[in-house]
């Protein structure tokens, strides 16, 4: 066994207090993930300093690093997280009843992620709203946030075209469009702007989609 190899070993086994280093290092992280996403959910980005999360989370500071590398790397790492569960959920949900028309399984899937949006609205919030301004690297990390979920709509899109509901063409602009729709109604909910119920605002982006698709069939 080499001397690095000899080292991982050590550190995984190593035990503090009778419980294994690494899974103390573990629960730091979830206990820092879940301060994070708590406080910068409800105060915003610029409110919450790394003291701040760590007296929150129960760690000392210099734990904080064992995790990121700065506040903002762990801004992008907690949306990026917000972003796969989102897409996960909208995978199922386009899976879940294979027997139903494609045009119903894409209002499903709009409205799916739309219920998982307001059912976690501090880790939406960090993602869809203090991801905003932060720094030129930040703000390229949301468009690639973005991208994501319109590949997603376009494969939906394309998905549609096939079933002849749609007319051929290029749907990446439109997934686009779609994806900044959606987030906006969102972030409407999100930020108290509206006194919609939960149940509305799924409607608000069932309607949306529908007439989508509705001008979509009218396309020669």
């Amino acid at each position: 066994m080499s001397a690095d190899a000899k080292e991982i070993q050590t550190t995984a086994t190593r035990r503090y207090r009778g419980q294994p280093v690494s899974e103390l290092r573990n629960e730091r992280g979830q206990r820092l993930r879940e301060a994070a996403i708590h406080l910068i959910g409800r105060e915003g980005y610029a409110n919450v300093p790394i003291d701040r999360l760590c007296g929150e989370a129960h760690i000392a500071t210099r734990h904080f690093y064992e995790h990121f590398s700065s506040r903002e790397q762990m801004l992008a790492a907690l949306a990026d997280e917000f972003v796969d569960q989102a897409l996960a959920v909208i995978s199922e949900t386009a899976l879940e009843n294979p027997q139903n028309d494609p045009v119903t399984t894409a209002i499903e899937t709009a409205c799916a992620f739309a219920r998982y949006c307001m059912n976690h609205p501090d880790h939406a919030r960090l993602a869809l709203i203090e991801t905003v301004g932060v720094s030129r690297a930040m703000e390229q990390h949301r468009r690639q946030i973005i991208h994501r979920f319109a590949e997603r709509v376009e494969t939906i899109a394309l998905g549609l075209v096939s079933s002849g509901i749609l007319r051929e063409g290029d749907y990446r602009m439109t997934a686009i469009a779609l994806v900044g729709g959606t987030n906006e109604l969102m972030v409407e909910w999100l930020s108290g702007a509206t006194e919609q119920s939960a149940g509305q605002m799924e409607r608000h982006v069932a309607s949306f989609f529908r007439a989508l698709l509705t001008g979509g069939r009218m396309l020669e």
